[in-house]
């Protein structure tokens, strides 16, 4: 920690102890539809390159998503579980996940996109083939390791700083590739 001690040792909780699955249909249609993407996390579904129709009607049933809610996908168990940094709605298909007891959902973010995590929900999937979802129900039984608040921050800080330092990497490639094809074509006008 920041003095120099051990953080308490982390526990172990069933994830129904730190979610619960939420269903508020309670909206007039008007908020914006939400993708649950395994690329991109939540986001707004006009900004997805296609276009996905619904019909009023469906609309109506859809849940509500808040920030901080976290979405289980019917392809959780290919890539996790997404994290919702947005309000809008999403169709009834996905089970909507509130933390019950205080988080760093930033921790959870990360936690449940680890490849560890992804292999024991996959062994919950039911059905076949194209079909495959997790239920609330197999999803609360997993055993989640829960560390302290303090390092629940200090890991997620460190893990999104490497994010930072990865996009800024990514940026510099990108400029230097759009650099070398200009250098390119300049040689053989």
């Amino acid at each position: 920690d920041e003095e120099g001690r051990e953080f308490p040792a982390w526990e172990v909780k069933k994830a129904g102890i730190i979610f619960k699955s939420h269903s508020n249909k309670k909206h007039n249609g008007e908020l914006p539809i939400l993708a649950i993407t395994q690329d991109q996390g939540t986001i707004f579904r006009d900004s997805l390159d296609k276009e996905i129709k619904s019909s009023e009607a469906s609309v109506k049933s859809y849940k509500i998503v808040e920030p901080g809610d976290f979405i289980i996908s019917l392809r959780s168990f290919q890539g996790g579980i997404e994290y919702s940094e947005i309000k809008g709605i999403c169709s009834p298909a996905y089970t909507i996940l509130k933390p019950q007891i205080d988080i760093v959902p930033t921790f959870f973010k990360y936690y449940f996109k680890k490849e560890s995590f992804i292999s024991r929900l996959s062994a919950t999937v039911i059905g076949i083939r194209e079909g495959k979802q997790i239920s609330y129900e197999a999803f609360s039984g997993l055993k989640l390791f829960l560390p302290s608040l303090p390092e629940q921050q200090k890991i997620a800080d460190f893990l999104s700083a490497l994010d930072r330092k990865i996009g800024y990497a990514k940026e510099q490639l990108e400029q230097m590739q759009r650099f070398k094809k200009g250098l390119l074509q300049q040689m053989f006008v």
